[in-house]
């Protein structure tokens, strides 16, 4: 009879436990330093198992959102400036005028807390024999948080939201707004529109595109043919159209940076598009995270574990411990920066 479960069914999980103890401590294992370790143990492999799960999601947000790094729950102020101005003629000894420079209307970014907690029975880690409990929820768990976490952001810019000049992030206004299908045409335009953009001052800044976002493989097969494509496919010259000149050359070739397509399949819909400026520069939107910590944090309930008449031999389970509970928590929240760091395109 095996010393950890049934005949013929040895318990895999304690096995674990009793080499990891027996390699760190020695083999002579006193009881109340074995049910103190397997709190220890079990969070290893749980929190490993979880942050594997959550760069699973091969988070890409950042390709569009800045990243703020706050200090507590408090409405933080993402200040806005304009380009400073007022160089001027100076001359032979002159006189140097001064420089100045406005400040445009600043963003709120708020974090908040979330998480969710996961507990494995007594029960369940003994019957346990192939290590899903420990290793493929946990990973399942970590998955859930970096989607969470993914589909927040996006659900955020999707849904748009108001922008610190008191419009929606997405208006007429703003001339960022269409709803033409992902072509040369199309694509030409969105990106004159936000490069020819100027500031509160009505001076002209500089805002180049660099992420293309979709949402599917035939949207970004499409997207990559009109940057990258030496040729259009045309054989004659398009003389009647009244945008550009296609002809047989692509003119739209290298127009934004090689890896410019970000496919995600978190948009909602299959046809939309939206053009970004690097979050570096003009973030339209910024996530925060506390104390810049992206990951979700991974906790253990750890009672102290003591058996009240000795005994327990290799049971590592106590009166608190028909369960041994696991938390994952999250403190994010995401913000509107500048709406003249962002294009979109509702198909319809």
């Amino acid at each position: 009879m095996s010393r950890y479960g049934d005949i013929g069914r040895p318990v895999l999980l304690l096995e674990a436990y009793k080499d990891w103890a027996d390699e760190r401590r020695g083999s002579d294992l006193e009881e109340a330093q074995t049910k103190a370790d397997f709190p220890e143990f079990l969070y290893g492999s749980v929190s490993q198992s979880m942050y594997k799960g959550y760069t699973k999601v091969m988070p890409q947000y950042a390709r569009y959102t800045a990243k703020e790094n706050l200090q507590n729950f408090q409405p933080h102020r993402v200040r806005g400036l304009n380009g400073i101005r007022g160089i001027g003629y100076v001359g032979d000894a002159g006189e140097y005028p001064e420089l100045r420079r406005s400040e445009r209307p600043s963003a709120s970014l708020v974090i908040d807390t979330y998480g969710g907690v996961y507990s494995v029975t007594r029960q369940a880690t003994i019957n346990d024999d192939s290590g899903h409990l420990l290793k493929d929820n946990p990973e399942d768990m970590g998955y859930e948080a970096g989607l969470f976490v993914n589909e927040t952001i996006m659900a955020f810019i999707e849904s748009n939201p108001t922008a610190p000049d008191g419009d929606t992030v997405y208006h007429a206004n703003h001339n960022n707004a269409v709803t033409a299908a992902l072509d040369e045409t199309a694509l030409a335009a969105a990106i004159s529109a936000m490069e020819n953009q100027t500031d509160e001052d009505g001076r002209q800044i500089r805002v180049t595109p660099e992420t293309l976002a979709v949402k599917n493989v035939v949207l970004e097969l499409i997207a990559n043919r009109i940057i990258r494509s030496q040729q259009t496919g045309t054989t004659i010259n398009d003389s009647t159209s009244v945008d550009f000149d296609k002809g047989t050359d692509n003119p739209l070739a290298g127009i934004l940076p090689a890896n410019a397509v970000v496919r995600d399949p978190y948009w909602s819909d299959a046809n939309d598009w939206y053009l970004f400026a690097s979050p570096r520069q003009v973030p339209a939107f910024a996530a925060g995270f506390l104390n810049g910590k992206e990951e979700p944090s991974v906790f253990l309930k750890n009672p102290e574990a003591r058996g009240a008449l000795g005994g327990g031999g290799q049971d590592p389970y106590t009166w608190e411990w028909d369960s041994v509970d696991f938390k994952v928590r999250l403190d994010f929240g995401v913000g509107v920066v500048d709406h003249r760091g962002t294009y979109r395109s509702i198909v319809t």
